[in-house]
């Protein structure tokens, strides 16, 4: 037995109106006719307050009325071996097909969860690559929840994609990815016009070293090259600086509003090299505005302030960080930012080695039996039954209750002429 809205048995303290309106009344006293009342000793009026029920069968099947109504409310539903061996033959099936297949398999966990009481399965539809559905995908889909996997479509045994393109000391550098069989081939040529740096550094004059030596070192590793429209300022205090002057450009601190900016600024926060180094700082940024919104701490220091905080500023994104000479934190943390302008490519659309096999199997199960009914999804209930006691029970109150007030008549005149 399940019950689809067990929040409905509150209305049980309705129960109680009943009896608390037949003690809490308060009746007139009747008149009866009476001849004289020359013999009877005069008495001190007293008020006397009934609290005997009078009839306990009428109010039974108004109780009773009242309980079989709350208990529709709240949705039973009977779990009989007929009903769950209906719910065992139906085969709900959701068809996962469309790229990314990640995003694909949790809009399909969804509507699986609102669908009706049934087996559940989940069909992948797809070429089925290296790096299409991972086991951290699939994670996602509940136990009781089967998969399978239809391979679909044809390999072609060489694709060719194009690579973000890299800011090297030379000048930007453009790449072509070439996949043919498990062979992948990276083809460099230089690009026709030069990037333009895009991390303007602001810091003080005694600090200038350690950014031309920030430039080179970013530059020497070979960065992603960002998008035309991504740019970003970098600011350097020293850990003796307790405020912060901005560029001649910069309009300041805003909240972050642009898409890109709240993404780079998530990606540099997750940096494992920058938040390495960040551990080994011993202290953090003085100024204790730059951990207060509108800004983002970044990482945080030994002591645990902020080492880097970051904000926008008009359509840039805008960094603060602690600097000190021949320290690595910072060529890290530009690097990092240089990481974050830039657009994240997925090469999975493009890969042409497919998934064994015998990972598929792996990965395959049968569908498990229906998980217990929800009240959104059940499709039928057993309150009917409840409803229609319902109305059998107020049909015997209200004949209960004119063959209550017939009798009353009676007995009124029977006191008049025995009066």
């Amino acid at each position: 037995m399940f019950w689809l809205s067990p929040l409905a048995w509150l209305g049980l303290t309705a129960v109680a109106v009943p009896v608390v309106v037949h003690l809490l009344a308060h009746r007139r006293a009747e008149r009866v006719p009476f001849p004289t009342l020359r013999f009877l000793r005069p008495t001190r009026l007293a008020a006397i307050r009934r609290r005997a029920l009078e009839d306990v069968a009428l109010l039974a099947v108004r109780s009773a009325l009242i309980v079989a109504a709350v208990a529709a409310f709240a949705g039973p539903l009977l779990v009989t071996p007929a009903r769950r061996a209906q719910w065992n033959q139906r085969l709900v099936t959701e068809t996962v097909d469309s790229s990314p297949l990640s995003e694909g398999i949790h809009r399909a966990v969804a509507r699986l969860e609102s669908a009706p009481p049934a087996r559940r399965e989940l069909v992948i539809a797809a070429p089925l690559t290296i790096g299409s559905v991972t086991a951290a995908d699939l994670a996602v889909v509940p136990a009781h929840v089967g998969i399978r996997f239809i391979r679909t479509g044809s390999f072609s045994a060489t694709r060719t994609a194009e690579a973000p393109a890299l800011l090297t000391p030379s000048g930007e550098v453009q790449r072509t990815v070439t996949l043919q069989g498990s062979e992948t081939s990276v083809r460099e040529a230089p690009a026709a016009a030069r990037a333009p740096w895009p991390i303007e550094i602001v810091a003080p004059a005694r600090l200038q070293r350690t950014v031309d030596a920030v430039r080179a070192a970013v530059l020497a590793v070979r960065v992603p090259a960002p998008p035309p429209n991504r740019r970003a300022q970098l600011v350097l205090m020293d850990d003796k600086q307790s405020s912060t002057t901005w560029g001649p450009a910069s309009a300041g601190p805003t909240p972050v509003r642009t898409p890109w900016i709240a993404d780079a600024i998530t990606r540099i926060a997750r940096d494992p090299s920058l938040l390495d180094e960040s551990s080994r700082t011993a202290h953090g940024l003085a100024d204790r505005a730059l951990a207060q919104p509108p800004w983002h701490p970044l990482t945080a220091a030994a002591d645990g302030k902020p080492v880097a905080a970051a904000a926008a500023s008009g359509d840039r994104l805008l960094v603060a960080s602690i600097a000190a000479e021949s320290d690595l934190l910072v060529p890290t943390l530009a690097r990092a930012i240089a990481v974050g302008l830039a657009q994240e490519t997925d090469f999975r659309s493009a890969e042409i080695v497919p998934i064994p096999d015998s990972q598929l199997r792996a990965w395959t199960r049968t569908p498990g039996p229906p998980p217990p009914p929800r009240p959104d999804t059940v499709e039928r209930d057993d309150r009917r039954w409840l409803w229609g006691a319902v109305l059998l029970l107020l049909a015997i109150e209200t004949w209960m209750r004119r063959q209550s007030g017939d009798a009353r008549p009676a007995t009124e005149e029977t006191r008049a002429r025995v009066a």
